[in-house]
């Protein structure tokens, strides 16, 4: 089978290397990593050449020019450097549980998507975090800082982050949800098959937009709560704005399955121009 881990990410050098420690650690490593940067800095750069010789897997840096918010376009330039069947995302200011990547591949049987949650840790814990704690598997502890950060109203979600058996997951989740950009795994022939993320989409909500079109495909949709747990750390959000949500009702009420601008082109060549790929 096979998994490639997709990890975007945007100017945020300490998450990305937090969420690579994270993966350091798997109990079933993927046979690649591709880090879709959407024109960070030497920051990142640099953060990525620490971690080539002590990553048990291939890792490509594919990065582009940071012309605004192009998520889509590195995720697709990112996804097409890759060959293994299963495609894991995960955002780069999140770190994955040791069993992240072996609970996604366990439910790929039973489902084309694989859509999980996160722990939201808050912004007191997510300073104290570091790559110790993460290698030392801190973030798990049933009793440990993250139980102690949630009952001090800091850290949010803390429930999502017990690990569940399988099928007592199942029971108590048994419904679908909608895909998370922070945590979702889905085959590599449905993703093609809606052509992957739409590049014309240049705002935020991309996620929004790949799961209406996945869904309209057919693809069935296994819930994953309690189970491929991710830890988020804090940053400040806002809403998106009314033209955006504008759009996603658009969207919603569209019949669209495949996007024009994505992993292919039409009438253009798949291999982008202007982009650069380390490995």
């Amino acid at each position: 089978m096979g998994a490639a881990v997709i990890i975007p990410t945007y100017d945020d050098a300490r998450g990305l290397d937090l969420c690579l420690a994270g993966l350091a650690r798997q109990r079933v490593m993927p046979d690649e990593i591709a880090i879709a940067d959407d024109g960070s800095g030497e920051e990142t750069e640099a953060v990525v050449e620490s971690w080539r010789t002590r990553l048990k897997c291939a890792l490509f840096h594919v990065w582009h020019d940071d012309e605004g918010n192009r998520k889509g376009e590195i995720c697709n330039k990112a996804v097409l450097k890759t060959q293994a069947d299963e495609l894991l995302f995960i955002d780069g200011d999140s770190i994955p549980h040791s069993r992240w990547v072996a609970d996604h591949l366990h439910a790929a049987p039973f489902g084309a998507v694989r859509c999980g949650r996160r722990v939201k840790l808050g912004p007191e814990l997510s300073k104290e975090v570091d790559a110790e704690l993460v290698s030392r598997g801190g973030l798990e502890a049933l009793f440990g800082p993250v139980l102690r950060s949630a009952l001090r109203g800091d850290s949010k979600r803390f429930s999502l982050g017990v690990r569940l058996p399988y099928l007592i997951a199942r029971v108590f989740h048994p419904r679908p949800r909608n895909l998370m950009g922070v945590n979702f795994g889905v085959s590599r022939r449905a993703f093609e098959e809606v052509n992957g993320y739409d590049e014309e989409w240049r705002y935020r909500r991309q996620d929004k937009d790949l799961d209406l079109r996945l869904a309209r495909a057919g693809s069935r949709y296994i819930p994953l709560l309690n189970r491929a747990i991710v830890y988020h750390l804090y940053h400040d959000t806002r809403e998106p704005s009314a033209a955006v949500q504008a759009r996603v009702q658009e969207e919603v009420s569209s019949s669209r399955v495949r996007c024009s601008s994505g992993l292919v082109k039409e009438g253009a060549e798949t291999e982008a121009l202007g982009v650069s790929i380390e490995e």
